[in-house]
């Protein structure tokens, strides 16, 4: 589970506020009381060797008896330093002790106790009160019964639940959210919570205090099994991916009489576009064959199935015809043929056009489908990526349902809000410690959904903050993140040339062989004599990129028989000793280090990129446990990043408009 707490038992709180710390570092000045001055002691210690924990806690008894018993002089002497350094010294005094699981206690604790100890150091009892991020919670659930119009499959045993109570370590806003569910069974939930703050802890929870009565829908096999496997198996669970709980209410519908027939269910497609447009009988449109009036419908439907449109329009074909307005009519036409054939049962046997759940929701929402009332509440991970047509769907099933989002984790595009649902929000990390607060909230500030709620890091979870100047001195464990395919290719190569055990995150690795035959062409073209322009562009890019040396790569021999001797070396993620990916990949999985390339903030350059540099690397900033590794100027780069990729939405808004006939905005 990636965000189900972990213990804390290890670490050591200092009795020291931050503010005290800074003031030390800026002008020299210890702290005012014996107690802030041992907790200023231990952690200069810390800096220089890393210290038993029962070391420490000794450290601080003695250090805090010996600075009451003085006047001062023994502080002044034990505690000198050069003054003049400034929040970025903070910042790495912070990162190098939570490394050694050494945190400074949080401000509500120390208030407490400076008001009543400020001479003496109270212990294990000063230990325990800084470990406040989880805490034990009962939550309650009624008596409920299912809703009338049950599903004739639904048994007798299902049509009522006894009340329960649940116990178990929350936060406070996941017990409020907990509390908030079980209150209102029958209600649509959207919970909108930030990375890290215990989603899939919820989950859990609720699946374990009510077998049967929810049913959790996740994007992949991945987070289904991760589920499964925290889970008895006579738990009675229903655990499904969106395509299983596409094909379920298909099915559903189709046993009730709803589908005309035709079980829509998910399929690939195993013909060409070219045999696929002649067994459809789809004739050419001008200039352009059948095959190319299919891929201008396939794509115009995915758009439309993303919409809330109810009908085909025009701007569905601003990505295929230069000018939609002025010649998408007979592509309409043509489109909502191939939009029929897709759910014809003669024409999809054996597989003719591709069906997703995309366009299954959509099929189902124009006719109105409702869900099986016997799925009971319905827990829907990673909502913010959901149609509008699954929205609507969702929206009028009556046990209710919970959407699990983070709007910031739409790679591309905005979220659609329900229509009508009760909005509850988590902003508290159990993830990841309050030293990448600041960050993580800054990259939330360049987001363009708004003025963001803060993000809180637990007190009591420690995530250092390094900076590198040199990308070489980042730990060759755990994750390394990407913002350039390129660059993480010539890395891959690099590490496994040295023995590394490496494994390509499987998105990045489907990223990288649908570009990698580009460049190798190019090259080899232009090195055997022939045509140059596509290998003089690549150049061009990278060294404007800075990244000149990517091209050596390919000139050096990186061939297509290279590319499979190093996919060949690549290990399986449980092997791995590092993990590569690309920014954008990066959703659902936690590392106890992540290293983040400095093309991760310096992005944007690529016209062609419809996804946020800034969601991206917000992403990969909050994957990390207890080391968080990025370049001294990475928000500064984020920065101007942002700033490419929205002019370069606001170009490709206006050539849209441009080539479909309108006039340009005025200024």
């Amino acid at each position: 589970m990636s965000d189900t707490p972990s213990s804390t038992s290890s670490l050591v709180f200092l009795p020291l506020r931050e503010q005290s710390l800074l003031r030390h570092l800026t002008d020299g000045t210890p702290p005012d009381t014996p107690l802030e001055q041992a907790g200023l002691l231990v952690a200069m210690l810390c800096r220089r060797q890393k210290q038993p924990a029962a070391q420490l806690q000794r450290v601080l008894h003695d250090a805090c008896a010996l600075f009451a018993a003085d006047d001062g002089h023994a502080a002044q002497a034990q505690l000198a330093a050069s003054a003049g350094q400034d929040a970025r010294a903070l910042e790495a005094w912070l990162g190098v002790l939570a490394a050694q699981d050494v945190l400074l206690a949080p401000d509500e604790v120390m208030g407490a106790v400076l008001a009543v100890s400020p001479h003496a150091y109270p212990g294990a009892d000063f230990q325990a009160a800084c470990r406040i991020t989880l805490e034990e919670h009962t939550i309650h659930f009624p008596a409920t019964s299912l809703a009338e119009g049950d599903d004739e499959d639904a048994g007798d045993d299902e049509q009522t639940t006894h009340a329960t109570q649940h116990n178990g370590l929350f936060t406070s806003e996941q017990a409020r959210v907990l509390r908030a569910i079980a209150a209102n069974p029958d209600e649509l939930i959207d919970l909108q919570a930030y990375a890290g703050t215990g989603k899939g802890h919820l989950v859990l929870a609720l699946l374990q205090a009510r077998p049967g009565r929810y049913t959790y829908v996740a994007p992949t096999r991945g987070q289904v099994e991760a589920f499964r496997a925290r889970l008895p198996a006579d738990a009675g669970t229903r655990l499904l991916t969106q395509i299983e709980f596409a094909n379920a209410i298909a099915r559903h519908a189709a046993a009730n009489g709803l589908t005309g027939g035709f079980v829509p269910t998910y399929r690939q497609s195993t013909l060409t576009l070219r045999e696929a447009a002649a067994r459809l009988g789809l004739p050419a449109i001008g200039t352009r064959r059948p095959d190319q009036v299919l891929m201008i419908a396939l794509d115009a439907i995915n758009r439309w199935c993303a919409s809330s449109a109810p009908n085909l329009q025009a701007w569905h074909f601003q990505r295929s015809l230069a000018a939609a307005q002025l010649e998408a009519t007979p592509f309409i036409a043509a489109t909502e043929f191939v939009w029929r054939c897709m759910f014809d049962a003669v024409v999809q046997k054996g597989g003719c056009l591709r069906l997703d759940a995309g366009h299954i929701g959509k099929w189902l929402a124009l006719r109105g489908v409702p869900l099986p009332v016997s799925l009971g509440m319905v827990l829907v991970d990673e909502a913010h990526d959901l149609s509008p047509a699954w929205k609507q769907l969702l929206a009028t099933h009556a046990p209710g349902v919970v959407s699990l989002g983070d709007p910031h984790q739409r790679l591309s595009g905005r979220v659609q809000r329900w229509s009508s649902a009760k909005t509850l929000e988590m902003h508290q990390s159990v993830r990841q410690g309050r030293q990448v607060d600041a960050l993580v909230n800054q990259s939330l500030a360049l987001d363009d959904l708004g003025e963001p709620a803060p993000f809180m890091g637990a007190s009591d979870r420690a995530t250092g903050l390094r900076r590198y100047d040199d990308w070489s001195v980042v730990p060759s464990t755990g994750a390394r993140v990407y913002g350039s395919l390129w660059r993480m290719l010539l890395e891959a190569n690099a590490l496994v040339a040295r023995g590394a055990r490496v494994h390509l995150h499987p998105a990045s690795r489907q990223a990288l062989l649908k570009e990698v035959d580009g460049p190798i062409d190019a090259w080899r073209s232009a090195a055997g004599g022939g045509p140059g322009q596509r290998w003089e562009s690549f150049v061009q890019v990278c060294a404007k990129r800075g990244q000149a040396d990517i091209p050596a790569l390919f000139a050096g021999g990186f061939d297509a028989a290279a590319l499979q001797r190093l996919l060949g070396q690549l290990v399986d993620a449980g092997e791995a000793s590092i993990v590569l990916c690309l920014a954008q990949h990066a959703k659902n999985l936690q590392f106890a280090t992540v290293s983040m390339a400095p093309c991760c903030f310096d992005s944007g350059h690529d016209a062609r990129a419809l996804h946020s540099p800034v969601r991206a690397a917000y992403v990969a900033i909050t994957r990390a446990q207890q080391q968080l590794w990025l370049p001294g100027d990475a928000m500064e780069q984020l920065q101007l990043s942002a700033q490419r990729h929205d002019r370069a939405v606001d170009e490709r808004r206006r050539q849209r408009r441009l080539a479909s006939g309108y006039p340009p905005p005025r200024r």
